[in-house]
């Protein structure tokens, strides 16, 4: 028996909005609608995947789930529009913006939200996915699928996702910044900036591989590339010794309280 393909439409074709797009219609097991007003990014989009472009959002009626992909500052003003479509599933990833505030204002408690981060935009997101308890297993099942499809997905309680932002949504660009500053760390010692730049990455991406491989801890890891009297201890020893672990931790605190101001905020 053919599987069923499930009717999927993404409101916002932005950086977050466009990637689902893109990761959902390469699987080929969804019928993907998209609403983009800006006609550049909408056609981009057509030209990359099989989509559907929607002329207007009320467009999307009769969906299985509606991925809301709009900054969350634009959102309140289509919650009349948005509440109106009635799918069996509401997708929400606007960041600040709780369970209880997108049931109460889409008029339904069939509302997931993912937090995703900007590696969905080559299918390497990792998405904190959150769900009511009025969500039944089709639908956990098909929202944990529709995460997986661009990225690694992890259900949590919400009450976690802002710490979950402060590690990970937010966090990419800590790393980043790491990168760049171990990169010009390279370029002080004579490397070419790309080549560092470079090396660092493949760095950085050989060391996720090994954890996740071995399903070692990270400091037992760290304690095996540290010989005695070595080149590696000397330089923990100098991000220790610089704070490394409080700069980190207050960098992640810091994310945390904005986050859940905006939450806050949003209600």
């Amino acid at each position: 028996m053919e599987k069923k393909k499930y009717k999927i439409a993404v409101i916002g074709g932005g950086n977050m909005g466009g990637a689902i797009t893109t990761a959902l219609s390469k699987k080929g097991e969804y019928e993907v609608f998209l609403y983009e007003r800006t006609i550049e990014k909408a056609k981009a989009l057509l030209d990359e995947c099989p989509v559907t472009l929607l002329s207007s959002i009320s467009e999307a009626k009769e969906m299985d789930a509606v991925v809301i992909a709009l900054k969350p500052q634009n959102l309140p003003a289509f919650y009349e529009t948005l509440s109106s479509l009635s799918p069996k599933l509401y997708i929400s990833i606007c960041a600040g913006v709780d369970l209880d505030t997108l049931k109460s204002n889409l008029k339904s408690d069939s509302v997931i939200r993912f937090m995703p981060n900007i590696g969905a935009k080559v299918g390497k997101s990792v998405t904190a996915v959150a769900a009511g308890d009025d969500i039944d297993n089709e639908m956990l099942e098909l929202s944990m699928d529709i995460a997986s499809s661009f990225g690694d997905a992890f259900l949590l309680d919400e009450s976690l996702f802002s710490a979950f932002i402060g590690i990970s949504g937010s966090a990419i660009a800590f790393v980043f910044d790491f990168m760049h500053n171990l990169a010009m760390a390279g370029v002080k010692e004579g490397i070419p900036y790309n080549k560092a730049l470079s090396i660092v990455s493949g760095t950085l991406e050989s060391a996720a591989k090994l954890q996740k491989a071995t399903g070692k801890g990270a400091i037992e890891l760290e304690t095996m590339v540290c010989s005695p009297r070595g080149t590696t201890i000397e330089g923990v020893k100098a991000l220790t010794d610089g704070g490394f672990a409080s700069i980190v931790q207050s960098a992640v605190e810091a994310t945390v309280k904005k986050s859940e101001e905006m939450t806050r905020n949003a209600k």
